[in-house]
């Protein structure tokens, strides 16, 4: 079953990188064969063998022998490497299935919105509903309803953030894609946890924003990334979390 896992991860994770890359494009990444990026011609079934085409070929296009990006092989393992953590951590429960989604948003939302400045609407609408029928499924239909209100709630403050970014800043603060993040945030976290994502990511984001405002002169800061590794992190860690929590508010 781990092997299994493993693999599918790695499936996946090549997956993942055709959507947060073509995507953006308005390429179609289900009915459109697989080509090589630089010659543009069409990849054979054994040339997209998840990490043992990239080693085969040396990590070069078998047609042009142009070199193939590293990315490819890095998130084919990396997601193939968090599926079976999660698996080794958690076996086939809750945990398990909701932090396959979270890592996918994780891929998925570091490549585009680091690489295109955007979050995809689509991966959030399809994460959305399976995260809502894994709550059903694992806890009950009240908790998942429960879910959708602090979605809800959580996208209010975003909305409310991005406002008063504008107010403060005179510019955006926030994409349309941060802000209806915050509702899958809220969906899967639920209010409290959520919260505490939202104030974290800002903590992941300020070493990344200054470095780019001083070193690269580069003011404009893919903020998606942040969110969905502070919601990897207090997913993993929620009972510590809301511990915290409930000391510092005592609840």
């Amino acid at each position: 079953m781990a092997i299994f896992i493993f693999i599918l991860g790695t499936i996946l994770g090549s997956f993942y990188l055709v959507i947060a890359t073509r995507l953006p494009l308005n390429e179609d990444v289900l009915l459109s064969r697989s080509h090589c990026d630089k010659c543009l011609h069409q990849l054979k079934w054994y040339n997209l063998i998840p990490l043992l085409s990239y080693l085969f070929q040396l990590g070069k296009c078998p047609y042009c022998h142009k070199e193939i990006s590293l990315i490819h092989f890095i998130t084919e393992l990396i997601t193939g490497l968090s599926f079976l953590v999660l698996y080794l951590l958690y076996g086939i429960s809750y945990e398990f299935f909701m932090g396959l989604i979270i890592v996918s948003l994780v891929i998925i939302i570091f490549i585009s919105d680091f690489k295109y400045m955007v979050i995809l609407d689509s991966p959030l609408i399809v994460f959305a509903i399976l995260s809502f029928i894994v709550k059903v499924v694992y806890l009950k239909i009240e908790t998942a309803l429960y879910g959708i209100l602090c979605g809800v709630a959580l996208f209010c403050v975003m909305l409310l953030i991005e406002q008063l970014g504008k107010i403060i800043f005179k510019r955006e603060a926030l994409g349309g894609g941060d802000i209806k993040f915050g509702f899958l945030i809220g969906l899967i976290l639920e209010f409290r946890l959520g919260l505490i994502a939202i104030i974290l990511s800002t903590f992941l984001a300020l070493p990344y924003s200054v470095a780019s405002l001083y070193i690269i002169k580069k003011d404009e800061v893919p903020y998606g990334p942040f969110l969905a590794g502070a919601l990897l992190i207090v997913f993993l860690t929620s009972s510590k979390f809301l511990a915290l929590f409930n000391f510092l508010f005592r609840i």
